[in-house]
């Protein structure tokens, strides 16, 4: 059974915030355990450079999740030009636009 727009967009746009939040929110995790990672270092007879294979690769993971935020705005600002294409949402002012997100972080509302 087909879904309407209307359907369609009520569904999207509650859960397209859920997956912009659960990027921040394991890039949070990530720091806590990269935070973790260096306070273990500190340990006694810990050496200085304990781990560094490993906090490289989360570093990289760290990167990545970054880089899927980005991901993220472009997937949230193409969503809103195609709901203005098919008329199921209006012009909104509370999404990325195109000139700030590329250089500028996105301020989250709690």
């Amino acid at each position: 059974m087909p879904i309407t727009i209307s359907a369609a967009t009520a569904r999207i746009s509650r859960q397209l915030p859920e997956a912009e939040l659960s990027l921040d929110t394991a890039l949070l995790a990530s720091a806590r355990l990269m935070e973790a990672m260096l306070l273990a270092r500190s340990a006694e007879g810990v050496q200085t450079f304990a781990g560094q294979n490993a906090l490289m690769r989360l570093a990289r993971s760290q990167r990545s999740l970054i880089e899927s935020q980005n991901d993220m705005i472009r997937v949230h600002r193409e969503l809103l030009r195609t709901g203005q294409e098919v008329k199921a949402v209006g012009d909104s002012g509370d999404c990325p636009n195109s000139a700030s997100a590329a250089v500028e972080p996105v301020r989250l509302q709690a």
